[in-house]
């Protein structure tokens, strides 16, 4: 599932990325090694190049979805050679139930800017397996150099996929058949070990 957010939004948060990052280095504040400065000189975990998960919990589920199915590892590779900068972060906002998703920020200085919210309370199987399927949705992003806002997003998904809820403001829901299959796909390998 995608969701788009507000332009508000994607600069606000570009805007935070940007400079928090840069006010780190320039306080002389260096992350450990493995890790990209943050706003509060610790750093984000820099797990696999650009695909960077916000705490050890969602980087030991990253390590996890490597070791146990050759698809996740697939997905990671094809993103870790993109110039997708993807961000895996916990959905810490999310009710019961809520969905893992995909979130596209913005496209700035020949890098664009995703991140996915995982959605807790399932098992670690579930869990990699909604994670695949929206890295996935990276990949499809990673693959279409076109993609660089909302408007050429939603064209690139609606000719790969279909929206799946009515649009709600500037928010729009979105899946595709090859997602489904990457999900369905990691469940099975995950679930045989």
């Amino acid at each position: 599932m995608f969701r788009r957010v507000s332009v508000w939004f994607v600069v606000s948060a570009a805007y935070i990325l940007v400079s928090t990052s840069s006010l780190a280095w320039a306080q002389g504040v260096v992350p450990p090694p493995g890790r990209v400065a943050t706003f509060d000189g610790q750093g984000a975990n820099a797990w696999a190049g650009n695909i960077r998960a916000s705490d050890d919990e969602l980087v030991a589920l990253l390590e996890e979805g490597m070791r146990r199915s050759p698809t996740f590892k697939g997905l990671v590779d094809r993103l870790s050679k993109s110039d997708v900068i993807l961000y895996v972060r916990p959905d810490v906002t999310a009710k019961n139930n809520a969905p893992t998703r995909l979130t596209f920020l913005a496209a700035k200085a020949g890098f664009r800017y995703l991140v996915i919210r995982v959605a807790s309370g399932r098992s670690k199987e579930q869990q990699l397996a909604t994670l695949g399927h929206e890295m996935q949705h990276a990949v499809v992003i990673a693959d279409a150099p076109s993609v660089v806002d909302s408007q050429t997003l939603r064209k690139e998904f609606e000719r790969v996929g279909k929206l799946t809820q009515p649009s709600v403001g500037d928010d729009f829901f979105f899946d595709s058949p090859a997602a489904e299959e990457v999900r369905r796909r990691i469940l099975a390998e995950v679930s045989q070990k």
